[in-house]
């Protein structure tokens, strides 16, 4: 993430798996200008993939991600 060029997007993304865990994953976006031709193309990458052993709602949430991005 160092190297991108630009503003860098974070998204996150919840789901449940078949017995109804919680998992929570962390990714970052960004666009980059391949050196060779000059063409931007998008980057993305996975920041943290996190199983939620907790209440996954509102504030724990919140805290959740905090921790994991500290």
């Amino acid at each position: 993430l160092q190297i991108a060029p630009g503003q860098i997007s974070h998204m996150a993304d919840i789901w449940l798996n078949d017995n109804q865990c919680p998992f929570l994953a962390m990714t970052a976006h960004w666009i980059s200008e391949e050196p060779s031709t000059g063409t931007l193309k998008l980057k993305s990458v996975l920041l943290e993939f996190h199983r939620i052993c907790r209440n996954h709602l509102g504030k724990s949430l919140a805290k959740t991600i905090l921790y994991l991005l500290d």
